[in-house]
């Protein structure tokens, strides 16, 4: 059975997690139930959106790319939710990027899929349905490349250690 690391707070500590209280805890739990649900009915899901990109970066083994990127994406949908998702999904099923992420986990390798993220984002500035959307949307075209490879690759050592003993 596989093991993740999920930081819930309970409705007594939430009050002090973010400002959000009980419905911070009601938001990520509904998050973590659309997880739940795309991933054991996978057909269910748009491809184009943000759980068909968590999807599509599932399967990636220990020393690929993909490997950090599937709980980056989680963590994102988890906070976030559908909020500024657009057609997210595209971009990692896209051939292209599906190649980046089967190659091994190195700041490299890493960083040019942070690139190609990095450039979806531009292309999508303006474009949210809401202003939370742009806001998003905003958020992903500024955070760099670089950073995008330190966040995946230390999700990748995180997830690496949870599940270890598969």
């Amino acid at each position: 059975m596989k093991k993740y690391l999920l930081l819930l707070a309970s409705s007594r500590t939430s009050m002090t997690v973010g400002g959000f209280g009980a419905v911070g805890t009601v938001w990520v739990g509904r998050n973590y139930y659309q997880q739940l649900m795309a991933l054991a009915y996978p057909e269910t899901i748009d491809p184009n959106g943000r759980r068909g990109a968590m999807l599509a970066t599932r399967y990636f083994k220990r020393d690929q790319v993909g490997f950090g990127v599937y709980p980056s994406i989680r963590l994102i949908h988890l906070l976030f939710g559908n909020i500024g998702e657009q057609q997210i999904g595209k971009l990692f099923n896209s051939p292209e990027v599906q190649a980046i992420m089967r190659r091994s986990r190195t700041h490299k390798n890493h960083k040019e899929l942070g690139d190609r993220e990095v450039k979806y984002w531009i292309s999508q500035r303006g474009l949210g349905n809401t202003i939370p959307d742009n806001m998003m949307i905003w958020f992903g075209a500024v955070m760099q490349a670089s950073v995008r490879a330190y966040i995946q690759e230390g999700n990748a050592r995180i997830r690496s250690f949870i599940t270890k003993n598969e």
